[in-house]
């Protein structure tokens, strides 16, 4: 995340492909996953893998691998190929339906290595492809044109919302005294 008025690092390909594996190494990348999961078992939704305890198991690898792939195709390897930088850049300042507004721009544009704004192109092949791999790894119940096109369009919509939480986390965290012993920015 880059914040307002921060010298910002041009990063090469290859910065770009380290970045996008350290994102997948995080503990905070496990909270998604384990939510997808468990709504997928409540819900008996796809993955169609199961209810029994082994079957959330493979709902969470599946959660998991869906997750790794976006970030390593989306801020690694299409954000090379494009030449896009793959951070959120982050507004801070000004009401709040104008930052929600250009939060959520941010996972239809995105920043190009000239610095210019463009169409997210990285963003939106990345989630695609990662959208269309998991053909490769659900059961075949779940190996589906719609489950793909699914796939797809939540990975959008949660990419929004994560935009989102980089928007006003940081700002919640100021204001709430608790937060600010946890440190969790």
């Amino acid at each position: 995340m880059i914040e307002p008025g921060q010298t910002e690092y041009h990063f090469t390909a290859a910065d770009k492909l380290v970045l996008s594996f350290t994102e997948v190494a995080r503990p905070f990348t496990l909270i998604p996953p384990i939510y997808s999961a468990s709504y997928e078992q409540l819900f008996n939704t796809d993955p169609k893998y199961g209810k029994d305890a082994g079957a959330f198991g493979e709902k969470f690898g599946a959660a998991m691998l869906r997750s790794a792939s976006v970030r390593v195709l989306s801020d690694g390897v299409f954000a090379g190929a494009f030449h896009q930088d793959p951070r959120y850049y982050r507004i801070a300042h000004g009401n709040i339906v104008r930052r929600g507004v250009l939060a959520a721009r941010q996972a239809f544009v995105r920043r190009g290595d000239d610095g210019e704004d463009q169409f997210n192109y990285s963003g939106i092949v990345g989630r695609a492809a990662a959208a269309a791999l998991v053909t490769t790894y659900y059961p075949q119940p779940s190996v589906t044109g719609r489950v793909v096109g699914l796939t797809f369009l939540t990975s959008i919509s949660t990419n929004v919302g994560g935009n989102l939480v980089l928007e006003f986390l940081p700002d919640v965290i100021r204001k709430v005294s608790i937060m600010q012993k946890l440190r969790l920015e």
